[in-house]
């Protein structure tokens, strides 16, 4: 059930490519100028069930293993369309050979027009576990070529990666349905983003994916909340740290971090772009202190006062990770990525601050000591 054919001169016809007006034609012609790969015979144009084009084998000449299912035909086509849509060349169900003999077969090959072919975009539809994906994308990097994998089976049996992504595999979880009429539908998610697998395959073709992390650049986040100095002169409104977080929400030692390199300058940076920003908390016997950044004036707070209370501002930190990060729970940043930096979600670079975020409390704020005894 492939999505391409060739005339009898040698131009190939993809199926999803075709205006309606072309289809029609070529299906109502007498004498179609329509045939099938490697002499297999005359193309018969079909649909499929999701509404794919593509075509079908003369009766009785199907070879064993061609037949495939809706939903891989629905991907493969839906791929095409987005590559052509970045302006490049691709053909579906080409096959390959690496220097030293093994094979592969690329659901759709891409390269620029007039370039050497050099992406291969794959529709796993089938279980496939990782060691294969990485048998399979070796094959591809000897003969020169990069392959990206839309994961359309059981996220699960790429549980580890999905821990620990790396840019050697480049997967995505792809999901598919159908709508009250019938309708397919797909989405590739990346980067805290749910993408039609056109736009997917136009932007990762045009530049927006692109690998973050360098083994050593860590991503922590800042929990602060909303309070108000206590001088009966000042009583504006202050932001203060009493919580650091790793990814997935790990505590963090606060002294331990403010230790790192570039925790510093992240925190100036975080000063200019949050005005009430009160100064980095330190250790005082029992409770953390800071100063307000309005009157100056030394503000102690005890630093579970809010434990278990929405945070009011979420702020990423880009720091560089010590030898023993791994032993304090804080791993590397390591993602694929989407767009321009400035979109990334809970990311900063190094010394610097990404998107605050920020969830209102349902609670009043009170009134802080200076002082705990």
């Amino acid at each position: 059930m492939p999505l391409l054919a060739y005339t009898n001169s040698g131009e190939p016809l993809i199926a999803p490519l075709m205006t309606d007006v072309e289809w029609e034609q070529l299906r109502s012609a007498r004498n179609r100028d329509a045939w099938m790969p490697y002499g297999k015979g005359r193309a018969i144009p079909k649909t499929s069930r999701l509404g794919t084009r593509f075509f079908a084998h003369p009766p009785g000449q199907t070879p064993r293993g061609a037949k495939e299912s809706d939903l891989h035909l629905y991907i493969k086509a839906q791929s095409l369309i987005g590559a052509r849509a970045a302006g490049w060349d691709a053909l579906p169900e080409q096959s390959g050979t690496t220097p030293d003999g093994q094979d592969w077969r690329a659901d759709v090959l891409c390269r620029r027009p007039g370039k050497p072919w050099t992406v291969a975009i794959e529709a796993q539809v089938q279980l496939q576990g990782e060691e294969a994906y990485r048998q399979r994308q070796e094959r591809y990097v000897a003969s020169g070529i990069r392959a990206l994998w839309l994961v359309a089976h059981e996220p699960a049996a790429l549980h580890h990666y999905w821990l620990r992504p790396d840019p050697h595999l480049p997967a995505f979880k792809t999901t598919t349905w159908k709508d009250q009429d019938g309708q397919p539908g797909a989405h590739v998610h990346v980067d805290h983003l749910s993408l039609s697998i056109s736009d997917f395959v136009t932007g990762a073709l045009t530049g927006q994916l692109q690998w973050s992390g360098n083994g050593r650049h860590g991503i922590i986040t800042l929990v602060l909340r909303e309070d108000q100095c206590w001088h009966r002169t000042c009583r504006k409104r202050v932001l203060l740290a009493y919580r650091a977080e790793a990814p997935h929400g790990r505590p963090l030692e606060l002294e331990v971090v403010q230790a790192m390199n570039g925790y510093a300058d992240a925190y100036t940076k975080a000063q200019a772009a949050l005005p009430d920003l009160a100064e980095s908390p330190l250790r005082f016997r029992k409770v953390l202190t800071s100063r307000c950044p309005h009157c100056t004036r030394e503000i102690r707070y005890q630093r579970e006062d809010w434990a278990g209370q929405s945070a009011a501002y979420k702020l990423p930190i880009g720091i560089n990770i010590p030898e023993q990060g791994s032993q304090i729970g804080l791993p590397p940043h390591t993602q694929w990525r989407w767009g321009p930096e400035a979109r990334w979600p809970q990311w900063a670079p190094l010394g610097g601050i990404g998107p605050i975020s920020h969830q209102p409390l349902e609670i009043r704020p009170r009134r802080l000591a200076p002082k705990t005894g």
